[in-house]
């Protein structure tokens, strides 16, 4: 808002002092003028030299547009005071519509009282509505630090916080307040990198924002790809729905998946392949084993892979990927191969079931039929568990993949668990992996043979191998 005084608080390395910076090039490239005046006994040549690397940093705009005051010997000699008399000289001369005060934690540290910093704020506050110029204040202290009168008097508090567990640092940031407008609660994801700080708001709280509520499903039917399953699911897939394929490793998920999206290309309906353990190279290879098209749907910008290294990624980040993909190509068709990726990259694993709920709903409001591979952890019967609870509740379908040992020969099984607003085929049939991809049995019968058989060894045909 102009003419607010907002701050900004975080302990050192948090990028308080990035975004400092970035917000006055960023506004002044609007045609405006910027003041940043720093408190630190920092030079500003250090800390500019420290800028030179990011994307909007340009040189050209210091000493024309933005203006870098160093207050810290009038602060340290002449008190709030002094520096207040500073601030109204400086604004009077420059003129600016942005005033970025950095340090004032200083003040503190040379002792001036509460009562000196409160009646400080106050009159800054004045000072920049009457300028109608923005004020932000960074300090190094968190939310719990800010507990003084002065710190309840400003118009925003955003706190940016470096969080470190076993296996990452997180930065994030959590707008505490902000006077006069909406804002999301909760920290967010917060990157410096050579473009600056790049803030990812929580992607369930976003969508919940934009994905259109109570939109109908698509009364549609999708080629699985596979000839009998789209028998078994009386006449294919719905669209727009989100299909969980369940099983063992090397029980034939990705395989489907690629001949699900196969069958999207060459019926002109784009797609994307969204997975966290095959490359992309890898991947092409196989298909191209197997007879299956995928390259030449690469080539032709049908297709489009998408592979996400381990912990390279956080959880936003992988949200705004796939939806600009979807988004940009009117992706019709979508395939997440290790659906447990998404866990592995979550700060907070807790969240994983909300992000992939809101995500899920964001795509069937685009239309987009998904298919979802996911690795078993235990199967007893009917009984399926997997790594993220609430997943199996969340999808329209499941179809289970699963193998056994009989007579010292690999079988495969396929079974749809579950279909919601459509009739299916209970029955379990047999999954064979041939030179052309994946086929399965007509009926039951050979299905019912394999099971039997493992009933007369001793075995529970319940339990897949590998459990």
């Amino acid at each position: 808002m102009s003419g607010g005084v907002y701050l900004v608080m975080g302990r050192p390395g948090t990028g308080k002092t990035t975004l400092g910076n970035q917000a006055c090039f960023t506004h002044v490239s609007a045609g405006r003028r910027a003041v940043y005046v720093t408190l630190l006994a920092e030079t500003h040549a250090r800390m500019l030299r420290n800028l030179t690397s990011m994307a909007f940093f340009k040189p050209e705009a210091i000493g024309t547009q933005i203006a870098y005051v160093g207050a810290y010997l009038v602060l340290r000699e002449r008190r709030l005071s002094g520096l207040l008399a500073l601030l109204r000289r400086v604004m009077a001369d420059e003129k600016p519509t942005l005033l970025v005060l950095d340090g004032l934690t200083t003040a503190a540290a040379l002792g001036e009282p509460e009562a000196a910093l409160k009646e400080f704020v106050a009159e800054l506050q004045v000072l920049s509505d009457m300028s109608r110029c923005t004020t932000i204040v960074l300090a190094n202290m968190n939310a719990v630090n800010a507990a003084g009168a002065e710190h309840s008097m400003v118009d925003g508090m955003i706190e940016l916080t470096l969080d470190r567990n076993a296996q990452r640092a997180v930065r994030e940031i959590e707008v505490l307040k902000f006077r006069g407008g909406d804002h999301f609660l909760g920290r967010h994801d917060l990157e410096i990198t050579r473009d600056g700080i790049v803030v990812r708001p929580r992607t369930e709280q976003l969508l919940a924002k934009r994905t259109e509520v109570g939109q109908a499903t698509h009364y549609r039917r999708i080629s699985t790809g596979v000839t009998q399953l789209d028998e078994m699911l009386d006449g294919g897939l719905l669209a727009s729905s989100t299909t969980l394929l369940l099983g063992f490793s090397g029980s034939g998920k990705t395989l489907l998946a690629t001949q699900f999206l196969d069958a999207g290309c060459k019926r002109n309906e784009p797609g994307l392949y969204f997975g966290f353990y095959e490359t992309p190279e890898r991947l092409l290879e196989t298909a191209e084993k197997l007879d299956i098209p995928l390259r030449a749907h690469v080539e032709s910008s049908a297709l489009q892979i998408m592979w996400q290294p381990a912990l390279r990624f956080g959880l936003d980040q992988l949200a705004e990927r796939l939806l600009a993909d979807v988004t940009t190509r009117k992706v019709k068709r979508v395939v997440i191969d290790g659906i447990d990726g998404f866990r592995q990259g979550a700060a907070y694993p807790e969240r994983t079931i909300r992000f992939v709920t809101a995500l899920a709903n964001e795509l069937r409001s685009l239309d987009v039929t998904v298919m979802i591979t996911e690795e078993t952890q235990k199967l007893f019967g009917p009984e399926v568990e997997v790594r993220i609870p609430g997943l199996s509740a969340l999808v329209d379908n499941i179809i289970l993949l699963e193998y056994l040992d009989v007579a010292s020969e690999l079988k495969r099984l396929l079974s749809v668990v579950k279909t919601r607003g459509s009739a299916h085929d209970a029955n379990v049939r047999e999954l064979r992996i041939t030179s052309k991809g994946i086929e399965i049995e007509s009926d039951a019968t050979t299905a019912t043979e394999i099971l039997l058989g493992t009933y007369r060894a001793g075995r529970d045909p319940g339990r897949s191998r590998g459990t």
